[in-house]
C-alpha cells in the first residue's frame, strides 16, 4: 500500500508524514507509560521476582533486581552486555533519553546477583545483551506477574522499577530532603516537582511534615 502511494505525486510526503507520525506516537507512548506506571513495594518486588524465578525466567527475574538497583531506563538497560557489567565496579554510559553521561556504583549485591544469573542463564556469549525482549514484550510480562501474585490496582512496567527504587532510597533515608535532591539529581528530572509526583509524593505526606511544629514553645 505504501508503495502505490509513493507512485504518486504527492506520495512521498505522505510517507514521511506517516513515518514521522510513527515516531511521534512512540515517543508519546514512552512518555505516558513513564507518566502512568506506579512503584512497587519491596515485599511485591519480592514476589514478582520469585515467580519468575518459579517460571525459570531468569531474564526477567534479574531485571527486576537491576532496574531497582540502577534506576535506569528500560532504553538504557537494554543496551548493556554482559561484559559490560560482571566484575565490574561500575557502569558507565550515555543515557538514550538524554544523552548525558552517566557513571553508576555498582554495590556488591547486584555483582553478586549477576555472576548468580548469568550462570542460571548458562553462561551466554560475554558479548550478547542481557535482556532481549522488546519494551512492549518486558512490560507484559510484568503486567502478567504482577496479576498472578496478587498486585492489585498498580499500573506495572519497566518503569516501575525505577521508580520503585527511587523510592525506596527516599523512605530508607528518612524521607531526607537532602537525600530527595540527589535522587532528583540521578534521575535527571528538570525540577523538584517534577521528583515529587514521580516519586508519589502525596499531598498528605507534605502535609504531615508541619506535624514537628506540634509542641508549645
Amino acid at each position: 500500500v505504501l508503495a502505490r502511494f509513493y507512485d504518486l505525486k504527492w506520495g512521498k510526503r505522505l510517507v514521511l508524514r506517516l513515518c514521522g507520525f510513527t515516531l511521534a506516537k512512540t515517543h508519546f507512548m514512552t512518555t505516558i507509560i513513564e507518566k502512568t506506571s506506579d512503584y512497587l513495594t519491596t515485599d511485591e518486588l519480592k514476589r514478582l521476582n520469585r515467580y519468575f524465578q518459579k517460571e525459570q525466567n531468569y531474564q526477567m527475574a534479574l531485571l527486576i533486581e537491576f532496574g531497582f538497583r540502577t534506576l535506569l531506563r528500560y532504553s538504557d538497560i537494554s543496551r548493556f552486555t554482559w561484559e559490560s557489567v560482571l566484575n565490574k565496579d561500575e557502569l558507565v554510559l550515555n543515557e538514550k533519553k538524554t544523552g548525558k553521561k552517566r557513571s553508576i556504583k555498582l554495590g556488591a549485591v547486584l555483582k553478586s546477583l549477576l555472576l548468580e544469573y548469568y550462570k542460571l542463564i548458562h553462561e551466554p556469549e560475554l558479548q550478547s545483551t542481557i535482556f532481549t525482549y522488546s519494551l512492549r514484550h518486558t512490560n507484559r510480562l510484568l503486567q502478567l506477574g504482577s496479576r498472578f501474585v496478587g498486585i492489585r490496582r498498580k499500573r506495572v512496567s519497566t518503569h516501575s522499577l525505577r521508580k520503585s527504587g527511587a523510592r525506596f532510597l527516599y523512605e530508607e533515608n528518612h524521607r531526607s530532603e537532602d537525600v530527595f535532591l540527589k535522587i532528583s539529581m540521578i534521575l535527571n528530572h528538570s525540577s523538584t516537582q517534577v521528583s515529587r509526583r514521580y516519586l508519589g509524593i502525596t499531598k498528605e505526606e507534605i502535609s504531615d511534615v508541619f506535624n514537628g511544629f506540634d509542641f508549645v514553645l
